[in-house]
């Protein structure tokens, strides 16, 4: 007797999985990290008073902040070209990529001290949120030419008003998208509907325009505008690519740990699934290299002055060191190992290959974020720990939401995994 189902009959068996190990990571992530960050953010405060010890409290919980965004928005935009493509990879994490988009709500609330910064005066995140002649002043002593160009630049489009509104309409735009598609999914993955699977690929080729616009407004908003005089037309695509990675290899993660030897699953899930799912992300890592190599190789051939300054932060000052693990652990390590076909249909191997993965990605928020503002004083060296606890902070208490939303449905989708399940068959 043939093993084939037809796609209307088929029914996604129930994948039994713990979430409590995933959970208590989390939990205890919240805790230590909040713990840590309160008491380092404190600490530096207290002896770097007049030196910008309240600032590196905003920049590096902002440094938390963007890295963990990744999710929510790679899962979005992921979840709609999966609509678009009817790829295996799309499948095998939808479950992950709604749980991720689920957690919107939190990341508006999680949000708050960020916009609230932008009133802070000196101490906050953003050059331009100082007033320029203060800010002529502090950086460039005194220097006219620059107290003019503040001014110009606050004026028309970095000011904290306008800088609201502009969030405001990313959070609502991503939310409608992902509201819609929390109403149309069920119907179409689990009742099968052909009409709502019809609804959500015809939306998905607009929305991710829209992404692709508004992700570009958010980048440069709340990542480059932190870098006085500095702007790069290639970084958003190395966000771009940085954000789909952090999501591919914290899918995998999610998936592999959750699944372990669970049969069930990992029959449906066969090598092909698990071989494009480590393809696509050897890809972005491709893509965020040639981004990266790009937008250097632009900066160095036009040596302007307003753009060179920010490659000589993070070439200096024991941040060329990061700079290198980048190049090796973001870049070498991932061409090398995902050749191999062995590593990518094993679930343990890439479970370690996700972990580096996740780690590096957020090495490289850090790179983006930490260096842009200096940090004076006696005692310099809280910035670094501090931006790793608020990773650790924001992360646990994503985490647990995340997780939360996660568990309230099957690991997979009751009738669109008909596809992967009957792959293969004649």
């Amino acid at each position: 007797m043939s093993d084939h189902h037809h796609d209307s009959d088929y029914a996604c068996p129930p994948i039994e999985v713990d979430y409590g190990p995933l959970r208590r990571i989390a939990v205890l992530a919240a805790v230590i990290g909040t713990v840590a960050f309160l008491a380092l953010g404190i600490t530096n405060a207290s002896l770097n008073a007049e030196k910008g010890g309240i600032r590196d409290l905003y920049l590096t919980y902002q440094t938390g902040f963007v890295y963990w965004l990744s999710l929510p928005v790679g899962g979005m935009t992921l979840m709609l070209i999966g609509y678009m493509t009817h790829a295996s990879w799309a499948l095998v994490f939808r479950r992950i990529f709604q749980a991720a988009t689920r957690t919107w709500p939190l990341m508006f609330v999680l949000f708050l001290p960020i916009a609230f910064s932008v009133f802070a005066g000196h101490n906050s995140s953003f050059w331009w949120a100082v007033d320029a002649k203060e800010f002529a002043a502090d950086h460039a002593g005194g220097d006219p030419v620059v107290e003019h160009e503040v001014a110009h630049r606050q004026g028309l489009y970095l000011n904290g008003p306008f800088f609201l509104l502009r969030a405001g309409i990313i959070f609502l735009v991503f939310g409608l998208i992902i509201r819609t598609m929390r109403k149309w999914a069920p119907k179409a993955e689990d009742e099968g509907d052909v009409k709502y699977k019809a609804k959500l690929n015809g939306m998905s080729g607009a929305c991710v325009l829209l992404w692709a616009l508004l992700f570009t407004v958010a980048v440069t908003d709340w990542i480059m505008s932190v870098e006085p005089t500095w702007a790069s037309s290639m970084f958003p695509v190395v966000a771009a690519m940085n954000c789909f990675i952090t999501t591919m290899a914290f899918s995998a993660l999610v998936f592999y740990t959750l699944v372990g030897e669970n049969q069930t699953a990992l029959s449906i899930i066969k090598d092909k699934f698990r071989i494009d799912i480590g393809s696509l992300t050897f890809g972005f890592t491709m893509v965020w290299t040639y981004a990266s190599f790009c937008q250097f190789m632009l900066v160095w051939a036009g040596n302007l002055p307003e753009e060179i300054t920010y490659y000589r932060r993070r070439l200096n000052g024991g941040w060329e060191f990061v700079a290198y693990s980048l190049m090796i652990v973001h870049w070498f390590l991932p061409f090398v190992l995902f050749l191999f076909r062995e590593i990518k249909t094993n679930p343990q191997t890439m479970r370690w290959m996700t972990t580096m993965l996740l780690a590096i990605c957020a090495v490289d928020v850090i790179w983006w974020m930490v260096p842009s503002i200096p940090h004076g004083g006696e005692y310099q060296f809280f910035h670094v720990p501090m931006a790793l606890a608020a990773i650790a902070m924001i992360g646990g208490i994503w985490g647990v939401a995340f997780l939360g939303q996660l568990r309230k449905a099957n690991l997979l989708p009751k009738k669109d995994t008909a596809f992967l399940a009957n792959w293969g068959h004649h």
